[in-house]
């Protein structure tokens, strides 16, 4: 394939002398179409994040989130424009070119544009790729509309949603874009790709080389630890509260290790239940061991990836075989005592009725 400069391999990853000067480089002319505009965003976003790590200043970090969000939603809209141009729009119904190319349509949002993916394309995302993108789009939001505060004004987040959502969207292109495209955009498409793959091994490698230090302190947790609902590392560590304070208010702290995000152990599972479950509140139960509400049900831990159990963000205690009592709503284990209060309202309430027809005859 030829390339502005030295010839290069589009799908294995350069070192950083080898990278030809870019198309958008060398060209006066701000022609951007879809996919090269949404790679030119995530080069920004490797350029301005790679090989800095914990050095990579407000500014660097503030940029590569804008830009990181900008370069997803272009491209995933540019996917769906590949199906239709009109599945861009708000209300396709009411799409027309002109609207599309002047820039003053009403398009759909990011939430959106992944269930068309996935309903119309059939291009499926999993979890954990839609909770990178959520949270991407979220900090984009804050920051366009207000600022960065909060759990998410935090570099490690940043990083680690960084190198997860361009994880997930470099094979996104390759599988779904690429050879969509006609030779010559195909062409500048594939240099960027080279440029995005190199920038991506040294953000991701950061992370990585974060998570082998963690490792000692990780490993004999793993029963206990739960993916974190900011910056989706298996390394939201939950610490049992004292046994002896059961029934008392125990401000305990949930911790993740890679962030160092800090919560309570009741905003811990409502977070993890919203952000992780997409159900806030309703996975929520009272525990059978510690007697807390805070038994949240379908959880993945880093011992039982991909195995969902409940799991007690109060005394960390798993549950394999959890069943739901159909009146009260309150969960049981198998051969465990369980009181239903509606099931003795009901039998006091059939015994007062049988006195009653008793007394009558």
């Amino acid at each position: 394939m030829k390339s502005y400069g030295v010839p290069i391999d589009p799908f294995v990853p350069q070192p950083s002398s080898a990278y030809p000067r870019r198309h958008v480089e060398a060209t006066k002319e701000p022609h951007f179409p879809p996919v090269t505009n949404g790679l030119d965003y995530l080069v920004s976003v490797v350029e301005l994040l790679e090989g800095k790590g914990e050095d990579a200043s407000a500014r660097d970090l503030k940029y590569a989130v804008l830009h990181l969000a900008a370069g997803a939603e272009v491209l995933l809209k540019a996917r769906l424009q590949m199906e239709h141009w009109s599945l861009v729009f708000a209300h396709p119904g009411q799409a027309t070119r002109e609207a599309l190319e002047d820039g003053s349509l009403i398009s759909c949002g990011p939430e959106e544009t992944r269930q068309r993916l996935t309903n119309i394309v059939g291009i499926t995302f999993a979890k954990r790729e839609k909770a990178a993108l959520t949270e991407l789009s979220h900090s984009r939001n804050a920051l366009m509309h207000y600022g960065l505060v909060g759990t998410r004004a935090n570099a490690r987040t940043i990083t680690s949603t960084t190198a997860e959502v361009l994880n997930f969207l470099v094979p996104f292109v390759e599988e779904h874009i690429l050879y969509e495209l006609d030779p010559p955009e195909l062409e500048i498409a594939a240099q960027e790709m080279a440029r995005i793959r190199g920038g991506l091994r040294h953000i991701a490698g950061y992370v990585e080389e974060r998570l082998k230090d963690l490792a000692p302190l990780l490993g004999p947790a793993r029963s206990r630890t739960v993916q974190c609902p900011a910056c989706t590392q298996w390394a939201l560590v939950v610490s049992p509260h004292d046994a002896a304070r059961i029934g008392a208010y125990r401000p305990h702290e949930v911790k993740c290790l890679f962030c160092d995000l800090v919560m309570t152990a009741d905003a811990a599972a409502d977070e993890y239940a919203s952000v992780a479950l997409g159900a806030p509140r309703d996975v929520i139960y009272e525990c059978t061991k510690c007697a807390e509400e805070l038994l949240v049900t379908g959880v993945e831990t880093a011992a039982e990836r991909g195995r969902l159990v409940d799991f007690c963000f109060g005394c960390t205690t798993v549950f394999h075989s959890s069943q739901q009592c159909q009146r009260c709503g309150a969960l049981t284990r198998p051969g465990e005592d369980h009181h239903c209060p509606f099931t003795r309202v009901r039998a006091r309430g059939a015994a007062t009725a049988k006195s009653g027809l008793a007394a009558g005859e």
